[in-house]
């Protein structure tokens, strides 16, 4: 379904998210995904990140930052947000580093997480620029990827309301269910985010979760049922590039190495040095991790591991397809601590379309409570418990049949649920539905 040249007879879709659309970073490739077949000129995008868009379909951007906000209220910057063009220069990628830096120490403080919004809710935002842009523009349907910061959920409403449009919101991980912290800060910003939530959820006009898990806690929370929007890609799979080794077998991550991934792949690969160790397994095994992601010196020592393991940077999609293709066993990992799997229990990992439709035997190792282990334990080989990953490794990599048979049932599971142009087009459709039955 290709919109393009009928621009007129399509609402126009403002996409408010942390990130921006991305042929790189998996929660900007998933927005993308959603919209890449709607006319161009009928979307745009606000977000919060400071990031260049890399995916260059769309070209309506406008971007603002918490430093953009607090230079603003500082008064040390005479604007607060800006358009957005996609020139990347070097300012900008030692801005981007800067940045991380800082969003690091948010997240990791819920005090300092707290301060953030209290700056954010001088409404500096609120500028001239702004309202031009949007004039310009002028939404009809605002998509909203509604995460952990209160300020975008005052932004969607007051969009909302000058101009009167529908709104979707989409949630792709958990933020507000109960949590075993003793943190005052913690519960207290808990709290301000879930009333800000619930707003958004009970004034939507289509509510979107990620997963079966996510929509049945989310109704009982909300008391509002969801549709349910799986992450969706176009088949990765390329014979053409695939060639065996047969001395060593290829096993790539390419991921988040956030709520602490990082350890469970650090599992993986000390068991990988164990096997390759060992003078009876003629064929060794090496793990390659990439990630967008910069990694800490005491995260790259967990990943770097002598003849088992590497860190080896970061993809775009071109090169991303050339890595897939070439690996023998994709991985995907979950976290077993507590805090962990709390944060990502309903989510499903955007990476999981773009393995099953390689047809090829994905190893996935994390706790069996995570929604993306429930979908995986009928298409991948599974481990669920850290102390069996050596044992469970070992039926896997010397048993020549079993990596036939789950590449099979990946691919099933790829086109009966993922294939971009179904699910898109259903998305789609059910977003213009909430347009059409404006009143």
């Amino acid at each position: 379904m290709d919109f393009n040249g009928i621009e007129t007879e399509y609402p126009r879709i403002l996409v408010i998210s942390n990130n921006s659309f991305s042929d790189i970073t998996n929660n900007g490739k998933t927005l993308a995904s959603f919209f890449d077949k709607y006319p161009v000129n009928n979307i745009a995008q606000l977000y919060f990140n400071l990031e260049m868009p890399s995916y260059t379909h769309y070209h309506n951007y406008f971007r603002i930052t918490d430093n953009d906000i607090v230079k603003y209220v500082l008064k040390k910057n005479d604007k607060c947000g800006n358009i957005v063009y996609q020139q990347v220069t070097l300012k900008d990628k030692n801005s981007q580093k800067k940045y991380n830096s800082l969003v690091k120490i948010i997240k990791k403080y819920n005090f300092v997480r707290i301060i953030r919004e209290i700056i954010w809710s001088s409404k500096k935002w609120k500028t001239e620029l702004l309202n031009q842009w949007l004039n310009e523009f002028s939404p009809e349907i605002i998509f909203l990827c509604a995460g952990d910061s209160g300020f975008a959920y005052d932004i969607t409403r007051y969009i909302q309301k000058k101009y009167d449009t529908k709104l979707v919101v989409y949630i792709t991980d958990d933020y507000v269910l109960p949590r075993k912290s003793i943190s005052p800060f913690w519960w207290l910003r808990r709290n301000y985010i879930l009333n800000k939530m619930r707003d958004a959820v009970n004034g939507s006009d289509l509510f979107i979760t990620i997963s079966k898990q996510m929509k049945e806690e989310y109704k009982k929370l909300f008391g509002k049922d969801s549709i349910l929007a799986v992450n969706m890609t176009e088949s990765m799979k390329d014979e053409s590039i695939y060639v065996k080794n047969k001395n060593v077998l290829t096993l790539v991550y390419a991921g988040g190495l956030h709520y602490r991934r990082y350890i469970t792949l650090n599992l993986l690969a000390q068991s990988l040095k164990k096997y390759n160790s060992d003078l009876k397994y003629k064929q060794k095994a090496y793990l390659k991790i990439y990630s967008a992601q910069e990694p800490s010196y005491k995260e790259l020592k967990c990943l770097n591991i002598e003849g088992a393991s590497e860190f080896c940077g970061k993809l775009n999609s071109k090169q991303l397809k050339e890595v897939l293709n070439s690996c023998d066993i994709p991985v995907h990992v979950e976290s077993f601590d507590r805090k962990s799997i709390e944060s990502t229990r309903l989510s499903i990992s955007t990476k999981i379309p773009e393995y099953l439709s390689l047809g090829k035997a994905i190893l996935a190792i994390g706790p069996y409570q995570v929604a993306s282990m429930e979908y995986l334990k009928d298409s991948a080989f599974c481990i669920t418990n850290q102390n069996n990953i050596y044992s469970d490794l070992l039926k896997l990599l010397n048993n020549n049949e079993l990596p036939e048979a789950l590449s099979e049932k990946a691919l099933l599971k790829y086109e009966e649920n993922h294939k971009k142009e179904i699910v898109s087009k259903q998305l789609i459709s059910n977003i213009l539905s909430v347009y059409k039955n404006r009143s």
